[in-house]
């Protein structure tokens, strides 16, 4: 099949600078060797052993987390199948865990929990699993038998009924299930349950079935009432102890990491991470130059015979980081160059760039047309 080439003018086969991961972005990290590495290094693990694990991701701001995750999410998907991703970024202003297991509930796949169903409840090797969960808890277990085997309608009230949509008892009653969910308790018993089911149906494979949950911008809790904080912290380490198999959580979020973990995190947490954390500094000019080369070539049309960084010339390129570089220093910024900064002022000048490229009236992006394109603009954002 013959690969669509979008900007033929640019040698690319899509737009390359993108601030906001998509389908076509996440399947590969620009420069950020070592923690590509350090990646399928975790992964390759997670695929392989069962004990449940958590690990820390902790980034600057902009610096590239959010994409990362993404990607992690990708490598499951296209590689490490036995892994199944959850995504999700912490809700803003949340009163309560129920908000963040809506979250959860709502990002795993109806399909999943289908299939973890079949797998416990029809192997007669795991017969005991049905009767154990029916015991501990029977209103989950209708939901279940009805979301894998009733009828549209009656699957529909099982799986609204697990996103917290509903709550009319009278309506739950026709599957069997007498209550809605409604405390921190049921929705941990939830996911200790789906986790629990998920890893039951990789047992009978070579390859480990696991539930990975990425909660990104964790640093929001902060933000939160001491209880609310207290409730969440609680919640997630009681579902960890409670899955010793199966479930890993990655703990996500930005800032300007210290030499000691944040207090918001709670030291039930702290002594249960991963001592590996997975860290996205700043980067350096070298680091900068392979970032934006990288990027290009990935976008880069077949058989295209032309400079690493066309459509800029390597003039251009210097010009641009050194404009983030001379910025960050007057305004004594750490944390610059990142990925975010780099991708929004590349995307700045190219979109400028692109049309004149395409009528022929340049035949490359120069110094002197970055030099006009940024004058007088800020390429640094506001600290948050």
């Amino acid at each position: 099949m013959k690969m669509e080439v979008k900007y033929p003018h640019l040698h690319l086969t899509d737009w390359p600078f993108r601030i906001v991961p998509d389908e076509i972005s996440r399947s590969f990290m620009a420069d950020r060797t070592n923690l590509a590495s350090e990646i399928k290094t975790l992964l390759r693990g997670l695929s392989r052993q069962p004990a449940s694990t958590m690990h820390l991701m902790w980034a600057w701001f902009g610096a590239g987390k959010t994409h990362t995750l993404k990607h992690i999410e990708y490598l499951c998907k296209a590689e490490f199948t036995g892994v199944i991703p959850i995504y999700m970024e912490f809700p803003k202003g949340i009163k309560s865990f129920l908000e963040l297991y809506k979250s959860f509930v709502t990002a795993l796949d109806k399909e999943t929990i289908e299939m973890a169903y079949y797998e416990a409840f029809t192997n007669p090797q795991k017969e005991e699993v049905p009767k154990r969960l029916k015991r501990d808890f029977p209103d989950l277990s209708s939901a279940l038998t009805f979301l894998y085997q009733g009828k549209p309608q009656e699957q529909d009230i099982a799986i609204r009924w697990l996103r917290t949509e509903l709550k009319e008892k009278q309506i739950l009653k026709n599957i069997g299930i007498l209550k809605p969910i409604q405390t921190a308790e049921d929705c941990t018993k939830v996911i200790e349950w789906l986790v629990r089911l998920i890893n039951i149906g990789g047992t009978s494979s070579v390859t480990i079935q696991r539930v990975l949950w990425m909660i990104d911008e964790y640093q929001r809790i902060e933000n939160l009432r001491r209880p609310v904080i207290d409730e969440i912290n609680g919640c997630l380490h009681s579902i960890f102890n409670r899955c010793p198999n199966g479930l890993s959580i990655i703990i996500s979020f930005s800032g300007y990491p210290e030499k000691k973990l944040p207090e918001w995190l709670s030291r039930e947490i702290r002594d249960r991470l991963d001592r590996r954390y997975l860290l996205l500094p700043p980067l350096s000019r070298d680091e900068s130059l392979i970032f934006v080369k990288d990027i290009l070539k990935h976008f880069r049309s077949p058989g295209s015979n032309i400079d690493d960084y066309f459509p800029f010339d390597r003039e251009a390129v210097h010009i641009i980081l050194k404009k983030i570089e001379d910025e960050a220093k007057n305004k004594k910024r750490e944390d610059e160059p990142k990925p975010r900064t780099i991708m929004q002022s590349f995307n700045m000048v190219l979109q400028e760039a692109e049309p004149f490229i395409e009528k022929g009236e340049i035949k490359v992006i120069n110094a002197e047309f970055v030099t006009k394109v940024l004058e007088g603009i800020s390429l640094i954002e506001k600290e948050s």
